[in-house]
């Protein structure tokens, strides 16, 4: 282990975290691309796992540790025992079984960890004993626990624990948990006991989002504080495929940053590794709906996760326009939508502001009543803007576009507003239409809102898998050269 003091009495896996730490990858809850099949089905009418072509991509990713879900067929336990295991094994290769709690069992035939279903009791004891017979089969977990603690009682967990322990005492067990509950220290008190490690998903602590990677070594500071009087390694989980409640996805400089970040803790000691969650390794290009510009392939993106908020926060593009002191009139047009569910938001949160000079030259609430989910011109009934009172007689101004909370407080409302298409008569802008990152720079007052400039690449899978890869070729190439 590599935080705190041991817990009197508990038994420490050996040879479970290699040295440098894990460097793995995971399919997850409707990722992309992140587990290979094979092309046609077997007799069985199944398209089982396509070990050989997955393997070659773990060595390509330049992955130890294959964290393996339970899920998506009825076959990926047989798969596992028969095919994976052994083939893993071979090539140098641990493997973690991931299951799934009830909260993400479907009863009526679908997605489940089967064949035992929500029969921890006898996961416990097909995982303890599959380990003996493969013991690269390390350690085994399951997701979303803080959210089914219904079914997951102290006493439960301990019978789990014991059964898989009286089998396999080198069979380590973990759990996946958020921020909130990873550092609350009424849940590790209650679990810590049981457990070996936690799974921790990066989400930029509190603020829920797939954007900010510079918040990983705090978070992990936080998280390894709260569980160092348990005894307890953490993993960390970096988002770099899809994530269902992140609506902007991550990008390849995203993913790249976090996953260094976490390789560099585990170099340290600090943690026992990091996997790359939905890492997509099929090949594939990017999903087609992902793009949500107006024109082309880049906007700008103002987002709110499902979290509080504070007033008087915001966020900001702003950039440095040229003005032509001869020109008769001034003008400014632009394009802008909000995504966001019609089970949230009142108005009076969320206000859009375009500034000159900050100063306000224009607000929409976000929740309008004559708002429409689409793409709009400046104010529905106005249309451009004449700026020509601000403008007048500058030879530059300061442009900002800006999402503002008017009211903060207890409300959830999460959206994401976009803006594009700039057009312009009397000064000149640059990259009006945020078809790259030049020419804006974005600031937040607070954690969020967040700011980006949302721009799609037709292969950031092909990216990201390629960051991430040179991000754990990097780290087993410095473990190589200290010998």
């Amino acid at each position: 282990m590599t935080t705190g003091t041991a817990t009197a009495g508990r038994h420490r896996p050996s040879n479970l975290i290699p040295p440098g730490g894990i460097r793995a990858t995971q399919c997850g809850g409707n990722t992309v691309g992140a587990a290979l099949r094979e092309a046609s089905p077997r007799e069985d009418g199944y398209r089982h796992l396509d070990t050989p072509a997955l393997i070659g991509r773990l060595k390509e990713l330049g992955a130890n540790t294959y964290i393996y879900g339970i899920w998506d067929s009825p076959t990926d336990w047989d798969d596992l025992r028969l095919e994976f295991a052994p083939a893993a094994a071979e090539a140098g290769i641990d493997v973690w079984i991931y299951l799934v709690p009830p909260s993400e069992t479907d009863r009526a035939g679908g997605r489940a960890s089967r064949p035992y279903v929500m029969d921890y009791l006898a996961w416990s004891r097909a995982c303890a004993e599959l380990s003996l017979e493969h013991p690269n089969v390390k350690a085994w977990g399951i997701d979303d626990f803080e959210f089914n603690q219904d079914t997951f009682t102290t006493e439960y967990v301990a019978h789990m624990r014991k059964i898989s322990r009286d089998i396999n005492p080198e069979l380590a067990f973990y759990l996946c948990t958020y921020y909130h509950a990873a550092t609350n220290a009424e849940f590790l008190a209650k679990y810590g006991p049981h457990l070996d490690l936690v799974l921790y998903p990066f989400l930029d602590g509190h603020n829920l989002n797939t954007q900010v990677a510079g918040s990983v070594g705090q978070c992990l500071d936080d998280i390894r504080a709260a569980v160092a009087p348990h005894d307890l390694d953490v993993v960390l989980l970096v988002y770099t495929g899809r994530f269902l409640d992140a609506w902007y996805e991550p990008t390849d400089d995203y993913s790249a940053a976090a996953v260094r970040t976490g390789l560099e803790y585990a170099r340290d000691g600090r943690i026992a590794g990091v996997t790359a969650y939905g890492l997509q390794l099929d090949d594939a290009p990017t999903i087609s709906s992902h793009n949500k510009a107006m024109y082309g392939n880049g906007r700008l993106s103002f987002l709110v996760p499902p979290i509080s908020t504070e007033e008087g926060a915001y966020a900001e593009a702003a950039q440095i326009v040229r003005v032509d002191p001869d020109a008769a009139r001034y003008e400014l047009s632009f394009w802008h939508n909000d995504v966001f569910s019609s089970k949230f938001g009142t108005p009076g949160k969320h206000l859009k502001q375009v500034l000159i000079d900050d100063e306000v030259v224009w607000s929409e609430d976000v929740a309008v009543p004559y708002g429409f989910p689409l793409w709009q011109q400046c104010s529905t009934l106005h249309g451009p803007l004449d700026v020509t009172s601000r403008l007048r007689g500058k030879s530059s101004a300061k442009l900002a576009f800006r999402l503002y909370e008017y009211r903060g407080g207890g409300e959830v409302f999460p959206v994401d507003t976009g803006f594009d298409h700039i057009e312009t008569i009397g000064f000149t802008v640059d990259n009006p239409g945020f078809e790259s990152r030049a020419g804006w720079t974005l600031t937040r007052s607070h954690g969020v809102p967040l700011v980006a400039i949302d721009l799609i690449v037709p292969d950031q899978p092909r990216r990201t898998f390629a960051a991430v890869a040179a991000e754990y070729h990097a780290a087993a190439e410095r473990l190589a050269s200290k010998g």
